[in-house]
């Protein structure tokens, strides 16, 4: 598994969390102890997998909770005390191709890389590329059934690596 831990130049990817979740008190897998942390604000795992993991969990559950459009999803995930949020929603949009109010309905594995893609862009820069597509994919196929009563997401098992 490629890990970045403490050998980049980018945050996001020393610390295996290339969407730059805040420290929380969710158990996520692979996530780095108190104790372990070298990090006082962002989250760190132990392999980037694992980042990417938590990241996608994070998203789907807040798509589901009815943040079903890049403007509501952003605002939740990139706050504007932290960031420029509009900015940041003008990007995402851009680079997924919808509109900052359309609602998100097709989620499967293209989307969820085109949406970590798209957040990557404005996390980590010109670094976003550090981080493949395989990587994403690796980090889908670890979810495993994330669907809810109200949210499908829908796994091409023929479209893994």
């Amino acid at each position: 598994m490629k890990t970045f831990l403490n050998n980049h130049r980018v945050r996001g990817l020393r610390n295996n969390n290339p969407g730059n979740l805040i420290i929380t008190n969710i158990g996520w897998q692979g996530k780095l102890s108190a104790t372990q942390r070298t990090d006082s604000k962002f989250e760190q795992f132990s392999t980037l997998q694992f980042g990417i993991r938590a990241q996608l969990k994070d998203l789907i559950h807040d798509i589901n909770k009815g943040k079903n459009n890049v403007r509501a999803l952003i605002s939740e995930y990139a706050p504007t005390n932290e960031n420029n949020t509009k900015a940041y929603i003008d990007s995402v949009c851009k680079t997924i191709g919808v509109t900052a109010t359309q609602k998100l309905t097709q989620i499967n594995e293209q989307f969820l890389v085109k949406l970590a893609r798209a957040i990557y862009k404005v996390e980590l820069g010109n670094s976003h590329t550090d981080v493949s597509d395989n990587d994403i994919l690796g980090a889908i196929k670890s979810l495993g059934n994330v669907s809810t009563a109200t949210l499908k997401v829908e796994i091409n098992p023929n479209f893994f690596f």
